[in-house]
């Protein structure tokens, strides 16, 4: 065989670019995965033990309260200090169910917004539920059960409960993203309030969605590729991804990540504390209660901001002190 002069320099610089692209996109489906599920779940901890730490909040005490059930408020029972309020937990996760599955104060205070909202949550539930089946599957198939329409009961269910979790949970959060994009740029009202950060979260929302429809009906119907480089993430040897949808995808979850936890939307952790700590507690001080510990160290907490009405850099029980001598005064000169 003949090679032209300059042929084999070609051929070595194609070899080289191949080594390189599949060393990306071996990082990109291994590494780069495993630091974005560690970086996501450190933060996440983090925000969390900074939620359970930090000084009480200054409660709502607006009634009725899901947990008193249909009675409301224990201050509608007779010497209510003397009695332990009832707990009637089933009514107090309806109330959350509802908001959670259902996101129910957007459909009571703007149905605009919830025919966006509802289906962009949605999506992120299905494709959570994709994520699980998807390692479930992966187990099956390393311990040797198939995972495919023809295989025995139990591999069959699983698979099309994997490809309908995927297709909807890919279809639904596109859908939800796309709405709430239309909204907030033809709405007046919604693009005087939306910020630059809100349109980044909505078009990268509208990229992890999109490439994952993409992938799913254009590089793996299936999920079966999906599975295999489960499998070999779960046993700690990714193998490189071939497919560029699937590559994209991969880097573009994997960015959404990294991202999420330094982002607003990590209020899917503060709304369960905002809920049973702030608009739900309505528990009572009683002396040398864990409660009353915290407000009295919280009474020498020092002022920091400055007004006409207080003293910057001395306590809230100091505060009150002042308030009370100048009280007082003015009462003796009278």
């Amino acid at each position: 065989m003949l090679i032209l002069p300059g042929q084999e320099t070609a051929r070595e610089i194609l070899a080289v670019h191949g080594v390189m692209i599949m060393g990306i996109s071996w990082f990109i489906g291994g590494p780069f995965l495993y630091i974005a599920v560690v970086v996501f779940l450190y933060k996440t901890v983090l925000t969390v033990w900074g939620y359970i730490t930090m000084p009480r909040h200054l409660r709502w005490d607006i009634y009725p309260v899901p947990h008193q059930g249909r009675i409301g408020s224990k201050y509608q029972q007779v010497d209510f200090t003397g009695l332990k309020p009832p707990v009637f937990f089933m009514d107090e996760l309806k109330e959350m169910l509802q908001e959670m599955l259902f996101i129910k104060r957007a459909w009571v205070n703007n149905p605009r917004v919830w025919k966006g909202s509802f289906p962009l949550h949605m999506g992120f539930y299905f494709g959570f539920a994709w994520i699980v089946l998807i390692a479930i599957g992966a187990v099956f198939e390393l311990n040797g059960l198939p995972v495919a329409a023809a295989a025995p009961l139990w591999g069959r269910l699983l698979f099309y409960l994997t490809l309908a979790a995927g297709s909807i949970g890919f279809a639904a959060g596109l859908g939800g993203s796309l709405v709430l994009l239309w909204l907030r740029t033809t709405d007046e009202d919604m693009r005087y309030m939306s910020d630059y950060v809100s349109y980044i979260n909505l078009g990268l929302m509208i990229l992890l969605f999109g490439s994952g429809l993409a992938a799913l009906l254009f590089a793996d119907p299936s999920f079966a590729v999906d599975r295999a480089h489960m499998a070999g993430l779960l046993t700690l040897r990714p193998a490189a991804v071939k497919e560029p949808l699937l590559l994209f995808r991969m880097l573009i979850f994997g960015l959404f990540l990294l991202y999420l936890p330094f982002n607003r939307m990590m209020h899917f952790v503060g709304k369960y504390f905002f809920y049973h700590d702030i608009m739900w507690d309505d528990a009572s001080m009683k002396r040398g209660s864990a409660m009353e510990t915290d407000v009295a160290a919280y009474l020498n907490y020092r002022v920091t901001w400055s007004g006409a009405h207080v003293r910057q850099g001395e306590s809230w029980l100091d505060q009150v002190a002042g308030e009370a001598s100048r009280e007082e005064d003015q009462n003796e000169k009278e």
